[in-house]
């Protein structure tokens, strides 16, 4: 019987080449609760191109827009996909879960002095919870070409939202740790390999509350080696639990 690194290959010349693979900016970027809450990290922040407008998406935490608005309306409109929920019982099934902001000139409010950046304040509500959460979005204007089209709000506990293990589990970066680890006993990679200390430094980020595709890209570690380490992590985490 083939053991796990027969199936899983994972050599240390196979890692260093998808570590100096060149990384291309994803469509959508992932942020956790916490850090859009300002609780983590160092706060969220969303950019907006011009002739391209960028999405905020509260669909994976199930959460409803209930109010929103921007400090400074001049260079940003602010728009959603259904009607706010208007409900302030905490009954929101209904309403809007994506924010579409985007990009315009040539509008001026009296004594209202235009900046680089302004502040967009979300309130939400969830029909698990009735008390509402505030999210705050520091607003940005980006030249050049957009490096991503919508960003998507995350539970805090599925950090790597959609990288499923074994069809049937969300992966999450504890899972990568373990199979960082695991791959150093193994001796498949060196202790003092420039993989690991890439991966550690990926680890830092997300446990700062930085979205995944941002914090793979300024650790310059690829996708599919953090998915193939969580698959190494995933047999520890299903054999610990059952003792």
């Amino acid at each position: 019987m083939k053991s796990l690194f027969q199936l899983i290959p994972l050599t240390l010349s196979s890692l260093l080449l998808l570590g100096q693979g060149v990384i291309a900016a994803p469509v959508v970027r992932q942020l956790s609760q916490s850090q859009a809450q300002g609780l983590a990290g160092n706060g969220a922040q969303v950019t907006v191109w011009a002739g391209s407008g960028t999405n905020i998406d509260f669909t994976r935490t199930g959460e409803r827009i209930q109010r929103a608005w921007v400090d400074d309306p001049s260079r940003v409109v602010v728009d959603f996909d259904a009607p706010l929920c208007s409900d302030g019982g905490g009954n929101c099934t209904g309403g809007a879960s994506f924010i579409h902001l985007r990009r315009v000139t040539g509008i001026h409010f009296p004594n209202l002095p235009q900046t680089p950046s302004t502040l967009l304040t979300v309130i939400t509500r969830s029909p698990q919870n009735s008390a509402p959460r505030q999210y705050l979005f520091q607003v940005t204007y980006g030249s050049g070409a957009p490096q991503y089209a919508a960003l998507a709000i995350t539970p805090d506990s599925h950090i790597l939202d959609g990288v499923r293990i074994n069809g049937d589990r969300t992966a999450n970066w504890n899972d990568i740790e373990r199979g960082l680890q695991r791959a150093i006993a193994q001796q498949i990679i060196t202790r003092d390999s420039p993989v690991v200390m890439r991966v550690q430094t990926f680890l830092t980020h997300v446990r700062n509350g930085t979205p995944l595709e941002q914090a793979s890209q300024q650790a310059g570690v690829p996708l599919t080696l953090l998915t193939r380490l969580a698959e190494i992590g995933y047999p520890i985490t299903t054999s610990s639990s059952a003792e």
